[in-house]
């Protein structure tokens, strides 16, 4: 049996169909500067880091002395409800000098340690309970040399203790802020 096929004759050809203009002008991203490449900051970053350690390093050097002042009060206080009758002097000198680590591994802690939500609860837990530690044993030992009369003696103590609340307050700022201004300071310099 033979297959019949159908005679080839042209078809007609459709017309190329031409893409349509768009209605706008297509948009660009909007940005003041090319997306790939950030501007340059145009100087601003050594000064402004520098004069942010200028600041930060002082008032990480009083914050750290009212801490330490304060850590001293605390185990005192513990000395005397534990009924111990040791008492531990509080340091002078070279001693605060030598006592450096112990405020710069608090705020390594503070600012470095992050809550890792995904290492399971009992990871979570303690590092919550880390975090909590820390912060609070440095607010509070702050607070307590800020507020100790020994600090009220200098003329910055008696300032920081003009009000009910006052000590609370420099117990944060001076826990917080001398760690942003030398963090901030640090990154502008190496940026």
């Amino acid at each position: 049996m033979a297959v019949r096929s159908k005679p080839l004759r042209s078809s007609p050809q459709r017309p190329v169909r031409q893409p349509r203009p768009p209605a706008a002008a297509p948009r660009k991203p909007f940005a003041p500067y090319s997306i790939v490449e950030p501007p340059a900051r145009a100087g601003i970053g050594a000064p402004a880091g520098i004069l942010m350690l200028l600041f930060g390093l002082p008032l990480w050097a009083l914050g750290a002395k009212y801490t330490l002042d304060g850590a001293v009060i605390g185990i005192n206080m513990l000395a005397t409800f534990l009924e111990l009758p040791a008492r531990v002097p509080a340091p002078t000198g070279w001693w605060n000098l030598l006592l450096i680590p112990v405020g710069l591994l608090f705020s390594y802690v503070e600012s470095s340690v992050r809550l890792n939500l995904f290492g399971g609860p009992a990871q979570l837990f303690a590092l919550l309970v880390l975090l909590i530690l820390t912060h609070g044993i440095d607010i509070y030992t702050t607070y307590l040399g800020v507020s100790s009369l020994a600090a009220q003696s200098a003329a910055i103590g008696q300032f920081l203790n003009l009000f009910w609340w006052s000590p609370a307050i420099a117990a944060i700022v001076l826990t917080y802020l001398p760690e942003l201004l030398i963090r901030g300071g640090w990154s502008l310099l190496t940026e």
